[in-house]
């Protein structure tokens, strides 16, 4: 896989100037508003809960969440909700740019009301209009939250009657919530770079969980900063939709099944906590301002019995005058008649502020799993990814052109296990992903077949491996009166093995045990092929034995051999061994769909190579095409 900046390789990075360049462009995209409410979703007043893009960009670099290639490549990840609490305490979100991230919500909210009631107490004892003053400014500051409050809460409720709330895989999963691209054509790169990225972070940041369940990358639609980039995003090979409810999320996985996440081990985290405490600190300094202004009032007479003249009596009056209630006290002041008033909407966003939370989390947690979870476990798991490897470059190409002329993609080199592949991006209905990789020939040095695939395959985690390219026949329709062309494909339905051999002498004459095993191709792989061939135009296709051996036949004495020790064998080739062996133990299915391209005895040429690759690819390219492949078991 292309190389990725490490979570803390700040020579990667951008600087904050280059982050704030960065923000101008994105924030002149044709979507930036869906763009930030995405990556800046609204906080619990009327603000957003995040700072500003090119400060949080740099933050983000700072902390290894920005997935950066150019100022024209990159993706920003959000860290799971209901992972918070450990990525704060870990050596990525502890810097002072993850904080400010994190609290930029609570520090908009609080911070200036809170200013505003810590500036009224040295006010209260200027001259004269110190008392007018310090109620003015507490005016202000109850004023401030109350709209925060109320004001947020309508905004909120109709987003989410408009559907563009945030969707709950953000909870429990690593999040790209802003994505630009210039070039589409990158955008499966990219993803796959992020979904490393949110890997990386997870195993060193955030302590492992059995209830997580497969690691996985949201990304939100909306924070893609393109209509094309968008598109791409959704034709990536890479990426799945997760669902027809909410079609505005894609799934970032390498391969492999879904297992969800149980969403009932995660604590969720909610601005109650703070609505409280910031509740609590405006009444208290209320409070001490009431209980100042009744006691001056009172003490000229020299009774203050039933007044809230005590910071306790005027707190308590406070917090019953939020339910219309007076706590048998009775303020004798203008300005604490005031502070009552104010206590009443107080109290009623507090109490709305509640409900609307309780109501959230019981319907979050009821219906996270239905809405999201459940589509993708049948969905991602419904996908299939292929492995098809070849020796030729001839074969190679062959493959690559097939897949091309019918998706349109070009193929993508990358890096898979310390081995070059192509991504060839998918095909059919079910949305199958091919993959190619090339090995040398034969299966018995390091670089050939058989230790190949099997440091591809559990990498890959292919579904199906086809070994795919060229062949001897062994029923020519000229030399054998048989039935083949050069030409036609051959379908492996068995394997035999002609390496493992016995050699004695008996009575002055040598004798050949052949000990090799003979195993059949995975059944279900075979029956999709088999039937593939209903309808099929291309070349005649071959069902039967093949013969694998480290042999280069080239001989026509060897051929009859072959043919006399296993006559019921259609062809002769020299890796199908290595590739059953490589799949042995694990689940991915195999078989070998090849080109007859001589018949074994000296007459291969490159024309005939070629015709026998693109026939083998042409139909390799229709049966993953034709529907038939069955999803196997996962676990």
């Amino acid at each position: 896989m292309s190389a990725s900046p490490t979570p803390h390789d700040q020579s990667f990075a951008p600087d904050l100037n280059a982050c704030r360049e960065t923000a101008r462009a994105v924030r002149a995209t044709p979507c930036w508003p869906q763009v930030r409410d995405a990556v800046r979703p609204p906080g619990v007043g009327i603000h957003r809960s995040r700072p500003p893009l090119g400060l949080l960009l740099y933050g983000a670099a700072r902390d290894g969440r920005l997935v950066w290639r150019s100022a024209d490549e990159f993706a920003l990840l959000e860290p799971p909700i209901a992972r918070g609490a450990e990525w704060a305490s870990s050596d990525a979100g502890r810097t002072w740019t993850g904080r400010l991230d994190r609290w930029w919500d609570h520090l908009v909210f609080g911070v200036p009301p809170f200013l505003l009631l810590a500036l009224s107490v040295p006010t209260s004892f200027v001259p004269q209009v110190g008392t007018l003053l310090a109620l003015l400014l507490v005016c202000i500051a109850l004023l401030y939250i109350v709209a925060q409050m109320t004001l947020g809460l309508i905004l909120r409720s109709v987003k989410r009657m408009r559907g563009t709330s945030d969707d709950s895989a953000r909870g429990l999963h690593w999040t790209v919530v802003l994505v630009h691209l210039t070039d589409p054509a990158k955008a499966d790169r990219l993803l796959r770079a992020a979904l490393d990225r949110s890997q990386e972070l997870t195993r060193d940041n955030i302590r492992p969980d059995v209830a997580e369940g497969t690691h996985a990358l949201m990304c939100l639609e909306r924070g893609i900063t393109t209509v094309e980039a968008r598109r791409a995003v959704s034709a990536a090979p890479s990426a799945t939709g997760s669902g027809p409810d909410r079609p505005g999320v894609h799934v970032v996985l390498d391969g492999g099944g879904f297992v969800p996440p149980d969403p009932g081990a995660h604590r969720p985290i909610s601005f109650i906590p703070v609505l409280l405490i910031g509740t609590s600190l405006a009444v208290a300094v209320v409070g001490l301002l009431t209980a100042d202004a009744e006691a001056a009032a009172c003490a000229a007479a020299g009774n203050c019995a039933g007044r809230p003249a005590t910071w306790i009596d005027a707190t308590t009056w406070l917090i019953n005058r939020m339910v219309l209630d007076d706590a048998g006290l009775t303020p004798a002041t203008t300005q604490a008649r005031i502070f009552g008033w104010l206590m009443l909407p107080l109290g009623l966003v507090v109490v709305l502020c509640l409900v609307v939370a309780g109501w959230r989390q019981a319907s979050t947690f009821k219906k996270r799993q239905e809405r999201t979870y459940a589509h993708l476990n049948t969905t991602i798991n419904r996908r299939l990814r292929v492995l098809v490897l070849t020796v030729l470059d001839t074969e190679r190409d062959a493959v690559i052109s097939a897949v091309t002329a019918t998706n349109g993609r070009l193929a993508e080199p990358d890096t898979l296990g310390g081995y070059p592949v192509f991504r060839l991006g998918r095909l059919g209905d079910q949305g199958t992903e091919v993959l190619l990789a090339q090995s040398t020939q034969g299966i018995v040095t390091r670089a050939a077949m058989m230790l190949t695939a099997e440091r591809l395959i559990p990498v890959v985690q292919p579904d199906y491996v086809i070994l795919a390219g060229i062949c001897f026949g062994l029923w020519s329709r000229e030399h054998d009166n048989g039935t083949q062309e050069l030409g036609d494909v051959v379908v492996s339905e068995y394997v035999q093995n002609v390496d493992h051999r016995k050699v004695t002498d008996e009575d002055g004459s040598e004798r050949t045990v052949w000990r090799g095993e003979r195993v059949q191709a995975s059944a279900p792989l075979l029956l999709a092929l088999m039937a593939a061939t209903h309808g099929w135009t291309g070349r005649p296709v071959h069902i039967g034995t093949v013969l694998s051996g480290s042999t280069l036949v080239r001989s026509a004495a060897l051929r009859a051999e072959l043919r006399r020790e296993f006559p019921e064998a259609s062809a002769g080739e020299m890796e199908l061994t290595g590739v059953y062996v490589a799949t042995a133990g694990r689940r991915s299915g195999w078989i070998m769909v090849k080109g007859i391209s001589d018949w074994g005895t000296g007459e291969l040429t490159d024309e005939t190579r070629r015709r026998a690759s693109e026939a083998a690819a042409a139909f390799i390219v229709h049966t993953l095409t034709f529907g038939t492949l069955p999803v196997p078991p996962r676990g």
